[in-house]
């Protein structure tokens, strides 16, 4: 009895070690989620709070590129409100002008870009392609060539 008493009696000497294997591995698990959750695209692309985007099934992600944002009640490029869908639908041109105009001048800003031809679309899924249409026709009038349309992935 007095041997397995002076065996479990703690002595001042003796200090508590922890396992090293046990250690290790918590860390390998911490690493492996961590890499596994990393993403290596740093895209973000935020889009307003007042926008519904359309479902897709493609899994192409977006780049970061000019964009113009269509909601159902203004149009917005930069954070700057460009026209409203009002005053949009009272003119019977296909060219808007305020339209043109702004993405004309982000034209000339991004000239020297890959991506100076290329615009991303955020557009509302409630509103009608004839706003659409006359937006995309002043893009390209003010020189953009490659359209993109966001949409949230299907899953």
């Amino acid at each position: 009895m007095s041997f397995l008493k002076k065996r479990f009696e703690q002595t001042e000497e003796s200090t508590f070690r922890p396992q090293l294997t046990s250690l290790v591995d918590v860390m390998t698990i911490l690493l492996v989620f961590l890499i596994k959750n990393f993403s290596v695209e740093g895209n973000l692309i935020t889009s307003s709070q007042d926008l519904i985007l359309p479902v897709s099934s493609s899994e192409k992600a977006a780049q970061v590129r000019s964009s113009i944002e269509i909601t159902r009640n203004v149009i917005i490029s930069e954070g700057h409100t460009i026209i409203t869908i009002e005053e949009l639908m009272r003119t019977d041109s296909m060219l808007i002008a305020p339209v043109f105009d702004w993405m004309k001048a982000v034209r000339s800003r991004n000239q020297n870009s890959k991506t100076a031809s290329s615009l991303l679309i955020q557009c509302d899924r409630e509103v009608e392609f004839a706003v659409i249409k006359k937006v995309m026709f002043s893009c390209s009038k003010a020189g953009f060539t490659d359209f993109s349309v966001l949409v949230i992935q299907e899953e």
